[in-house]
């Protein structure tokens, strides 16, 4: 196989957008996909009208907004087949999908609800629960009564055979040729504490504390995302809690304002050749490390001039612009003339240390020798 390095000024061919639409019930998920994805497909088209492809899990729910999206090419995704058998949602009949997809020239593909893949029926953990009863009989006839079998001692292997079914379908979504919108149900988590120190009770690696939705998906779809959001009740199709969103789409994805045509017509700009991107994140770049001065050199920036043509661009990202001046500040106010800062605290610093006199460096050192070979002779 011939290799060849490709300089970036010769590639033009447009990206693809994947973008991440998670929710509870009544948060806007179906509605505002197919805003977003009319945007994108007639700002990938140029035309009004074009296509948006929809496939539909949800016992044919887009269709209540047929009438508002004429152009939504329809497909009835269920787990029965053409002649009746139950077929499920296995990782390769979406695949099938986007096939088909690409064949018919979509200019954008929504997945509604794509969580069918994996807790629907066939699904990555219907699949696993399969594999694992299957493991668990072999094992148990090998026993043949000798000893115990432990169920969980399986669960990986059947993991191994299930998971790369699932990563084919994951790298299918990644290198498809149509541009893609995911949306997942969301379901509560539990918290702890009250106030503003409530968090989630438990973290996993798809879940952070400030977070209270558990998209039923996994790390793998989320973080393959172009961008990934999780709306809420409180403010249906705003991208409250942004999981993943880069610099050049923050502007975009405001949590305060409900996503819409503009977001998708934005996204496919992008798309296209990167439109102001690029000098978008320059600019959030440089208040970052004007925040690094501490909020007094922020705020001085920031009503200068060329902070206030900044604003817009910036706003976006004002919490973390906070959070940095704040770090900044306390750093500020630590004293800097003793290289080891303030030290710990005086009955932190071990027996003998009075406050004012030095640690007897030959004392300590022979306590520790002292010490070690008492446990040595105990070993």
């Amino acid at each position: 196989m011939a290799i060849r390095f490709i300089p970036v000024s010769e590639i033009n061919d447009p990206l693809t957008i994947a973008l991440g639409i998670s929710g509870g019930s009544g948060t806007g998920k179906t509605y505002t996909s197919l805003l977003v994805g009319r945007g994108i497909a007639e700002g990938v088209t140029g035309k009004k009208g074009s296509p948006i492809g929809y496939v539909d899990t949800e016992n044919k729910r887009a269709l209540h907004y047929k009438a508002a999206f004429p152009e939504m090419m329809h497909f009835d995704f269920t787990a029965i087949n053409e002649d009746g058998e139950l077929v499920g949602f296995g990782p390769e009949r979406w695949i099938e999908v986007i096939d088909a997809a690409e064949a018919a020239e979509m200019p954008v593909l929504i997945f509604d609800s794509f969580s069918h893949a994996w807790e629907g029926i066939g699904g990555v953990l219907d699949l696993h629960a399969q594999v694992l009863d299957r493991l668990v009989q072999d094992a148990e006839k090998r026993a043949a009564g000798k000893y115990t079998v432990d169920p969980a001692k399986f669960s990986q292997l059947a993991w191994a055979e299930v998971k790369p079914r699932y990563r084919r379908l994951i790298d299918r979504i990644v290198r498809a040729k149509t541009n893609v919108i995911i949306c997942t149900r969301a379901k509560p988590v539990m918290q702890k504490g009250y106030g503003n120190n409530v968090e989630n009770a438990r973290a996993t690696k798809t879940r952070r504390k400030d977070v209270p939705w558990d998209p039923a998906s996994d790390a793998d779809l989320m973080f393959e995302m172009t961008a990934m959001v999780i709306l809420d009740p409180s403010a249906p199709g705003c991208p409250v809690y942004q999981i993943k969103v880069a610099d050049q789409f923050k502007g975009l994805l405001d949590p305060r304002r409900p996503m819409g045509e503009d977001t998708g017509a934005a996204m496919a700009e992008w798309a296209k050749g990167q439109g102001g991107a690029q000098k978008q994140k320059e600019v959030m770049d440089f208040a970052r490390e004007k925040a690094r001065g501490g909020t007094d050199a922020f705020t001085a920036w920031w009503n200068s001039d060329d902070g206030k043509a900044a604003r817009s661009v910036v706003r976006p990202i004002m919490v973390e612009i906070q959070a940095i001046c704040a770090e900044a500040d306390r750093e500020a106010a630590r004293k800097d003339d003793d290289p080891f800062g303030e030290g710990p605290a005086d009955e932190q610093r071990g027996e003998g240390f009075n406050g004012t006199e030095p640690l007897d460096a030959d004392a300590l050192a022979e306590k520790v020798r002292a010490e070690t070979n008492a446990m040595a002779e105990a070993a």
